[in-house]
């Protein structure tokens, strides 16, 4: 894959991948961007990636921006190779914030100056230069930098070399020589050590004496690290690293951690430390880690610091002689620059490209985005599967605004879908090829043509149920289910209330209600759905836009409330669902469409001995027998017609955006399926 490919720009011909990848999961060290110009760059236009709004890498466009001349203590640089680093993900995707809109992103890169301001007397035209951090704008043919902030690049160093080094190995060297002393005999553990960063720290703290403990995700990666002079190489994904260090260490832990991965590896980190040992927090790939309470410190007494280069590099004097170092020790061979040259092939897409939707960042339905995506072959235990109706739930809207966290950005949204099988992984032997099964399940990704998934989390589709009613009542039907048979058990004579009694879940819980004999309450916002509600079993529905459901509930019961009330709506309805409860009554929230209800009081419940949980489909049906079990009874609820189940709205995959907006405004009913 090219590199501009690779961060979404449209196909600029000037610039070209010079390295393996560093951004993306499969690859690690160094990227840097080789920059070639013909002999027309004389006038004041240059080509440069812009960036107008964040987002995923498709924000990333190729333009021609005007460039102008260099002013007092300014030099003009033609790049001839650039650096690709974390902290251009982290701007463009909004975890840093950019000076302002538009912006050219990069803050590394090694070039030829061909233009001095006024009164500098310490660079010329034709000098080969280097530099790392603010201002931003590298990713850029030619750009406008203080004279202050470039350094001379040796003859004995190529150009991408020192445009991969130049703002990892800096980083490098204020790490390993001023943030944190490292010394013979200490112990330091590196996350990411086969990364850009990290692959120097094994290098250089293994150089001045350090016994170097690293963490990496793959064996091609470990292989790399011990090269590097990694000491001890823990595989993450397969041994708890923190085990592993107090093993290493004999329970000791280490004197300082280099953390650039954040969120995922901070409270082990942590863990890892010795006493009085140094938490140095320098990147954050996997998110930013919560705050952190002083008592974490305390435990250890331990030091936590998060730096950053131009803290550390403040004067000229300091620059150059960090600068110095750096080149002396990759011309003495001290560190080597991993680089693999690689080039766009498009023999390469192969059918493991599919269409799906993807969401580089939280927001609006506009962030639901169409795309090529590789999809592997399954492994063990596993199946992969093409798509012939996806559900869409408000579970997705969650994820999509971040009500609910989704793992890692982008992904492809979606919990719900029937497909036929197409490759079966090792292992699995209850499914075979050319089967149609159905699934409600947790990893995200249904929003696709085709997905892997686990075995042991789809069910067998019967015959007469179609794929559309299928993918309609998988999740629907499943949570309908555990609501009323397991969560609060309905029985002949209760009296229960259901909000949003048109929805999907809305609309299979008062049919399934009425049928075990139930007095089904359904609150509606119109009267559309309100003749629906009435269809699907409901006796009283109340018109919540007309009339306050509160006292009409209480009218309807004399007075006693409910036992049970089934709320999906959330904030506009709680404190409303908790009076029309009765004595020792069931609060049942299991959505919130209007927004996250505030906390509870405990005295809220006190005053009727009230019960109140908030369920989630996986904790009802934690084994594959709960499952099989779960399936059977509802596909027989189907086939046996109590359960009649309201498709009202199909819209193509690629316009799942529309879907989520219309169901999002309320403007459909029943189920919304997806079609690929």
């Amino acid at each position: 894959m090219s590199l501009l490919r690779l961060l979404g720009a449209n196909n600029p011909p000037l610039f070209h991948l010079f390295t393996r990848s560093a951004l993306s999961s499969s690859s690690s060290s160094s990227l840097t961007i080789k920059a070639s110009f013909s002999s027309s760059t004389t006038t004041d236009m240059v080509k440069a990636i812009r960036v107008h709004e964040q987002g995923g890498p498709q924000v990333l466009k190729w333009e021609d921006v005007e460039i102008g001349e260099p002013k007092e203590g300014e030099v003009r640089v033609r790049n001839k190779a650039v650096g690709v680093n974390f902290i251009d993900v982290y701007f463009r995707k909004g975890v840093y914030k950019p000076p302002s809109f538009p912006f050219t992103p990069g803050m590394e890169a090694v070039g030829v100056v061909t233009a001095v301001g006024a009164g500098l007397t310490g660079r010329q035209v034709g000098d080969l230069v280097a530099y790392a951090g603010q201002p931003m704008g590298s990713y850029a043919e030619e750009q406008i930098l203080p004279a202050n902030k470039v350094v001379p690049v040796p003859s004995s160093i190529d150009p991408p070399i020192a445009a991969s080094i130049m703002l990892k190995g800096m980083t490098t060297h204020f790490l390993v020589r001023r943030c944190f002393k490292v010394e013979p005999g200490h112990t330091i553990l590196v996350h990411a050590a086969a990364g850009g960063v990290g692959s120097l720290l094994c290098q250089w703290a293994n150089a001045l004496g350090a016994t170097v403990i690293g963490t990496v995700s793959n064996k091609e990666k470990a292989a790399q690290a011990k090269e590097d002079g990694c000491h001890h190489v823990i595989i993450y994904k397969e041994e708890d690293f923190v085990a592993r260090v107090n093993e290493i260490t004999s329970g000791n832990g280490v004197e300082v951690v280099y953390d650039s991965v954040g969120k995922d590896t901070f409270e082990g980190s942590l863990a890892c430390l010795k006493l009085r040992g140094y938490m140095v927090s320098f990147g954050q790939s996997s998110g930013s880690p919560d705050p952190v309470p002083l008592s974490s410190l305390a435990a250890k007494s331990l030091f936590l610091t998060r730096p950053s280069l131009m803290q550390y590099v403040v004067t000229r004097d300091e620059l150059l002689e960090a600068a110095g170092e750096l080149f002396a020790n990759v011309a003495s061979g001290v560190l080597k620059v991993h680089l693999q040259q690689t080039r766009a092939s498009k023999s390469s897409a192969t059918s493991n490209m599919v269409k799906a939707i993807r969401v580089h960042q939280l927001g609006d339905p506009q962030v639901l985005k169409w795309e090529d995506v590789e999809i592997g072959d399954p492994k063990e235990g596993e199946v992969r599967l093409r798509n012939k109706a996806v559900g869409i739930n408000f579970i997705d809207i969650y994820f999509r605004t971040g009500v609910y966290k989704v793992p890692s950005l982008p992904y492809t949204p979606g919990v719900e879908g029937v497909g036929v099988v197409t490759a079966v992984g090792v292992g699995v032997s209850d499914i075979q090829v050319g089967e149609t099964v159905a699934y409600s399940c947790q990893p995200l990704g249904s929003y696709a043509e085709e997905h892997i998934l686990l075995a042991k989390d789809l069910v067998p589709l019967p015959p007469s149920i179609d794929p559309i009613v299928g993918a309609s009542i998988m999740s629907k039907g499943l949570t309908t289910r555990y609501l009323l048979q397991q969560c609060f058990k309905v029985e002949p004579g209760h009296t229960i209330l259901v909000h949003a009694a048109a929805g999907g879940v809305g609309s299979l819980l008062c049919q399934w209600a009425n049928s075990l004999g139930a007095t089904v309450i359904g609150t509606v916002s119109n009267e559309m759905k309100a003749a629906q509600a009435k269809e699907d079993g409901c006796h009283h529905v109340i018109i919540y836009t007309k009339e306050d459901f509160v006292a009409r509930v209480n009218e309807i019961t004399s007075g006693n409330g409910v036992e049970v009330v089934y709320d999906s709506v959330g904030k506009d309805t709680f404190e409303g669902s908790l009076a029309c409860l009765k004595l020792r009554g069931y609060m049942v929230s299991f959505g919130q469409s209007s927004g996250t209800p505030d906390p509870v009081p405990l005295s809220s419940l006190a005053t009727k001995s009230l019960f109140l949980t908030r369920p989630t489909l996986k904790h009802y049906n934690v084994t594959r027998d709960e499952l099989l079990e779960a399936a059977e009874d509802l596909f027989a609820k189907v086939a046996s017609g109590v359960l009649k189940v309201r498709t009202t709205d199909t819209y193509p995959l690629s316009e799942a955006a529309r879907a989520h907006e219309d169901l999002q405004n309320r403007k459909t009913t029943g189920s919304v399926v997806l079609l690929p």
